[in-house]
């Protein structure tokens, strides 16, 4: 496994070094950034999702009338937590 983490890391920072200064993207900042990105936004998702789906559950055993207006801000919350990009860079 550590092997496998420095081989990685090794590899984002040669992808790092060789990008250039100059790119409108910010090459080196891609490079070590999406990965990090990918993991805090993976890790948000699902514990947003281990949070929602059971709430949501509950909620749609009952009859209470706020009930559509609950499930309705627990999916706009999965979306805005998992949706979206997954990489940085431009637009």
């Amino acid at each position: 496994m550590r092997r496998a983490v420095l081989l990685l890391g090794g590899g984002l920072l040669l992808a790092a070094c060789t990008a250039s200064p100059e790119r409108p993207d910010g090459g080196a900042l891609v490079a070590v950034g999406t990965p990090v990105l990918v993991l805090v936004k993976g890790a948000a998702c699902v514990a947003t999702v281990a949070v929602a789906a059971p709430t949501a559950a509950a909620w749609a055993l009952t009859d209470r009338p706020e009930r559509p207006r609950v499930q309705r801000e627990l999916e706009e919350g999965v979306a805005a937590n998992c949706g979206g990009r997954w990489w940085l860079g431009a637009s």
